[in-house]
């Protein structure tokens, strides 16, 4: 069978990358051929993809952007923390910031070309996708933060698949909602969204928010699956093309970054007697080694050889997971954090996740007990196991 897979596949994100590489490898290995269809957000060129979607985000006109801020996230914690508020950039610093992003993000496309040589031709509307029609037996969505309308826009019905012919299969895979559960759809919006999802003949979501998303919204309780990067078993066709070696360093792998937050950095490495890294990190910080430029297979040779990594990111704390690693989590900023929450509960590893500074400090003692990765692994093991089976399932017969 033919598989087209539909997600953020063009970004220079490692983890939104990294989770269109593990969903791609899993299906071929079950026996079927896939393409990955390429779908710019919001309807950009090629060339303007290039910049990341973080720069997307804070580059739309304030109006817009704290209307999106009012729909993520709760009112009473609308009001930004300063510990939640980036580095303000000179014009200068910013366009550095541009040039290692555009540098990245050919490293990206390297990486595409040799691990995703099955991405198709652009496609940026529901009519471009039904005019040229892609080939394929099946359409499978997932995941990341697909149906996050805020994020795809206009061109959510993209993403909800409604462009596919009603003889194929939709599937949802691990589709993620971002935002928390209390997301309230426009009323046209809402209307259109239960019509397409309606269709699908198999939904799986990421997390227990976009379940009940789909309760609350849309009266469907969807599977819950793992997300793709844990189908499969090992990376090492990745890491062996890496020479990294972090060995005795914290890496720091986060998104938000202010003069609150290195404080908390430092002190961390100072008591772990660890140095720091801070690779992929496009803003130069004085004092911290500085390697904005940084292919996919060295962010994982890096994680994989750290002693102790310190994120906000989802998918950090997946690859963190998989490798066995001493790490902890805090977000960027209240309203998003839903999905690594849920992840964390589901293994046991709520006592690595802290919304603030403080918290995160006040319990050092805490944190820094040694994970137990045996217990870890094997809830892995039996959720992956059950993850497989339903998209198995999924793509040769019904599972909504």
């Amino acid at each position: 069978m033919k598989v087209a897979i539909l997600t953020y596949a063009r970004t220079n994100n490692y983890g939104a990358t990294l989770q269109c590489y593990a969903l791609n490898k899993y299906i071929r290995s079950l026996g079927h051929e896939t393409i990955i269809l390429n779908v710019p957000l919001t309807g950009l060129s090629c060339k303007n993809e290039r910049k990341p979607l973080y720069r997307r985000i804070l580059g739309l006109p304030k109006k817009v952007f704290k209307k999106i801020h009012r729909m993520m996230v709760p009112s009473n914690v609308q009001s930004l923390k300063d510990y939640e508020i980036r580095y303000q950039l000179t014009p200068e610093q910013s366009q550095k910031e541009k040039e290692y992003s555009d540098q990245n993000m050919k490293l990206f496309d390297e990486f595409r070309a040799k691990y995703m040589p099955n991405l198709t031709r652009e496609y940026f509307t529901v009519e471009d996708l039904k005019n040229n029609y892609p080939d394929a037996d099946a359409f499978v969505v997932g995941s990341d933060q697909v149906w996050n309308v805020n994020i795809c826009l206009d061109q959510y019905p993209i993403f909800f698949l409604d462009f596919v012919k009603p003889e194929h299969k939709r599937i949802a895979y691990a589709a993620c909602m971002g935002g928390d559960s209390n997301y309230i759809f426009e009323s046209k919006q809402k209307r259109h969204v239960k019509e397409m999802l309606d269709r699908f003949d198999s939904i799986l979501v990421r997390n227990e928010m976009a379940v009940n998303i789909c309760r609350n919204n849309f009266g469907l309780v969807p599977k819950q699956v793992l997300d793709p990067t844990f189908l499969i078993d090992d990376y090492n066709e990745l890491l062996s093309e890496s020479k990294q070696n972090a060995s005795g360093s914290l890496f720091v792998d986060k998104f938000i970054i202010n003069d609150i937050w290195m404080n908390v950095v430092r002190e961390i490495a100072s008591r772990k007697k660890l140095d720091i890294r801070m690779d992929r990190c496009l803003i130069e910080i004085k004092d911290i080694p500085f390697n904005p430029v940084c292919k996919i297979q060295d962010w994982l040779g890096i994680l994989n050889t750290a002693d102790l990594i310190f994120t906000d990111s989802f998918h950090c704390s997946v690859f963190c997971i998989l490798f066995r690693k001493q790490f902890v989590v805090a977000p960027s900023y209240h309203g998003g954090e839903g999905r690594m929450i849920d992840l964390l509960k589901k293994l046991g590893l709520e006592d690595r996740f802290y919304s603030n500074p403080q918290d995160l400090m006040d319990n050092f003692e805490v944190w820094s007990q040694p994970i137990d990765y045996d217990e870890v692994h094997k809830r892995i093991k039996t959720l992956r196991e059950e993850s497989r089976e339903y998209l198995i399932k999924a793509l040769d017969g019904v599972n909504k």
